[in-house]
């Protein structure tokens, strides 16, 4: 009872007064770090939540990122190979436009699996009118002849096979020759009896020579890329390297 009646003139002095706003004020002040440390926890909490939701929306970006990244490197690499393959179909387009022969287009789909026969399949058959010993070119020279036929389609032999001679001649005199595969290299001929003295060198341009009526006459077949004379031999040893990129055309011509 006493407690009350002293808190009653204590409140009535003070609206009286103002006797207790100092004492108001200093004990507000005294207890200030006890409502910061009562806040810390909260705080602390709130700024760690914040952290790992901020991580969490960093790496699900970056994953966002990476994945438009892969997919942007996608459509690079196939636009880069378009634009390869356009540039390989337009030297197609020109080197068709340059034959006076009827010419269709092919392409390959497979190579032989056999290590001594270099041949390659090709998506024309007999049903496109595809004949035994039909010549076939890519943008830069001979390529071959058919020399299997199916329905839809069909088994071509480089000129690079060892089973495989081409008639040819230099452009640059006229010389006759033959040219015939080898066993290793897919890029490498070799231009048969060719005596020591006989008017070549290195850099002429062999061309068909239609002799034999296999091949019409002025495809371009290879270039002399090596020659050696053996004084002890009666023939030199002539190396050519084609000029049809054996190794990497998928786009041909097959010529009627």
């Amino acid at each position: 009872m006493v407690l009350v009646v002293i808190s009653l003139m204590l409140m009535f002095a003070d609206s009286r007064f103002g006797y207790m706003s100092q004492v108001r004020f200093y004990a507000s002040y005294s207890v200030t770090p006890i409502h910061y440390l009562s806040e810390l926890p909260q705080a602390v909490s709130q700024q760690v939540s914040d952290a790992f939701k901020s991580r969490d929306e960093l790496i699900e970006e970056n994953r966002v990122l990476q994945e438009e990244l892969l997919m942007q490197k996608y459509q690079i690499q196939k636009i880069d190979h378009l634009t390869a393959e356009n540039n390989r179909l337009n030297e197609l387009l020109n080197a068709s436009a340059i034959v006076d022969d009827i010419v269709v287009r092919a392409q390959l789909v497979s190579e032989s699996s056999d290590p001594f026969s270099k041949q390659v399949l090709i998506n024309k058959g007999s049903i496109h009118g595809v004949y035994d010993g039909q010549p076939v070119l890519d943008a830069n020279g001979l390529f071959g002849q058919v020399v299997s036929i199916e329905p839809y389609y069909s088994w071509v032999q480089l000129i690079t096979d060892p089973q495989h001679s081409t008639p040819v001649q230099i452009n640059r005199n006229g010389i006759r020759a033959v040219v015939t595969g080898t066993q290793g290299s897919l890029h490498e001929m070799t231009m048969n009896n060719m005596t020591g003295n006989s008017d070549i060198e290195v850099g002429d341009m062999l061309v068909t020579s239609g002799l034999g009526q296999r091949f019409p006459a002025g495809y371009r077949v290879g270039v002399i890329t090596k020659i050696l004379r053996d004084p002890g031999q009666p023939f030199a040893q002539v190396t050519v390297t084609p000029t049809a990129e054996l190794d990497r055309s998928r786009n041909l011509l097959l010529v009627f």
